[in-house]
């Protein structure tokens, strides 16, 4: 009797595994991976991809659009390429190249598109309004506001946060009503990053960085230097909760969780993109002065990298540690870890736009030669940096 009962107890245990494996089986069909959701990929704007980058520069396709992108793009979880223009249009591109669907907004798209967990796309336009768009191109709603918005939107379950020339940043809910709204002294035009406690860091182009609650409300106000007016550069947040920036006076600044200066370097110029962290917590950002540095977190020069000029463009890394960057002199660059070059692809004009890695190792990048390419298998020197503590 004693055997059977035991039996019993056993065949109800494994029932139970079964029944929650296959109810997170649910769950996962339900809210898929999405592997580059927004600007810099993730809420903490790390530029850091869970996927293994392309190895060579072969060309796998370019899709040519009516005028240049400044538009980082963002991917889907089906694989689905979205990307905004200058033309005002909103581009969804097949893994293969092939063209989806275009959405028209009312002015030029320079910020980058964020997605929903359902598949729900959000972007913004000078034409003074975030719009929501479906999976299928379909327009959903859109949130008007008092100035052109250059900020890209961070996206988390419930919220969209983003930033607009009427010195606001706007937190909305998914059916685009205003949750709250924060009013600073200058433009917000960076993309503003979360952190893991829902800590909100925004950056005014005036130079202050602030962090406020998830409610709205301002926790401190750091001014760490002259901001930079464009949409592209924005605060990116390491595992300890250190907050990097880059400044139009050439620092790149390390904050720490309390809004106290851990550290900065000075490049000599304008440091206009938005640096990435990788997972060792090596942080890798662009200067205006063709460099691109790799700088330990306690504030080490590891490597420096010699482009053909300027880079406006933020890093994308993928799980291997290898960096992907633009740059005006129209190249991509893929970096090895120590800093070598692993290989370069040529467009035919000034590179500002973000790349972004798909979940086959596919690099996406959109240049000013008005072509966005997929880049996937089918000259370094080195410059002291000015370190401060």
């Amino acid at each position: 009797m004693r055997l059977k009962t035991k039996s019993y107890l056993i065949t109800i245990f494994y029932l139970i595994i079964i029944l929650i494996h296959s109810q997170l089986k649910s769950i996962n069909a339900d809210t898929p991976k999405i592997p580059w959701q927004m600007f810099r990929g993730n809420l903490q704007h790390t530029g850091q991809s869970p996927y293994k980058g392309a190895q060579t520069n072969t060309l796998k396709w370019s899709y040519k659009l009516d005028t240049r992108i400044t538009s980082s793009p963002s991917i889907g979880a089906d694989g689905t390429i979205y990307v905004g223009s200058i033309d005002g249009r909103l581009y969804a591109i097949n893994p293969d190249g092939t063209s989806r669907w275009i959405f028209q907004t009312g002015s030029e798209i320079t910020a980058s598109p964020a997605i929903g967990d359902d598949g729900t796309i959000y972007v913004g336009s000078r034409d003074k309004k975030m719009y929501a768009v479906t999976s299928d191109g379909k327009p959903k709603w859109t949130f008007a506001v008092d100035g052109i918005v250059l900020s890209s939107a961070a996206v988390t379950a419930d919220t969209i946060y983003f930033g607009s020339n009427d010195n606001a940043l706007y937190a909305i809910t998914l059916d685009g009503k205003l949750k709250w709204k924060f009013t600073g002294k200058s433009n917000i035009t960076a993309s503003p990053a979360l952190g893991a406690d829902g800590t909100v860091y925004l950056y005014e182009i005036s130079g202050a960085m602030h962090a406020l609650t998830p409610d709205g409300v301002e926790k401190w106000i750091k001014r760490v230097g002259t901001g930079v007016y464009d949409s592209y550069s924005s605060p990116s947040i390491g595992a300890d909760g250190t907050v990097y920036i880059g400044t139009d006076s050439g620092r790149l600044v390390a904050i720490k969780p309390d809004g106290n200066v851990r550290w900065y370097v000075n490049t000599g110029k304008a440091v206009h993109g938005s640096p990435a962290v990788r997972n060792d917590g090596t942080v890798i950002f662009g200067s205006y002065n063709s460099f691109v540095y790799a700088i330990h977190p306690e504030c080490k020069l590891l490597w420096s990298f010699k482009t053909g000029n300027w880079v406006e463009s933020s890093p994308a890394i993928d799980i291997e540690g290898t960096t992907y960057i633009g740059s005006s002199d129209g190249k991509l660059y893929a970096i090895n870890p120590d800093g070598k070059l692993k290989w370069s692809f040529q467009t035919k004009d000034i590179i500002e736009a973000s790349p972004a890695i798909g979940p086959d190792g596919t690099v996406y990048i959109g240049s000013n030669d008005k072509h966005l390419y997929a880049i996937g298998e089918t000259g370094q020197a080195t410059q002291p940096l000015l370190f401060e503590k």
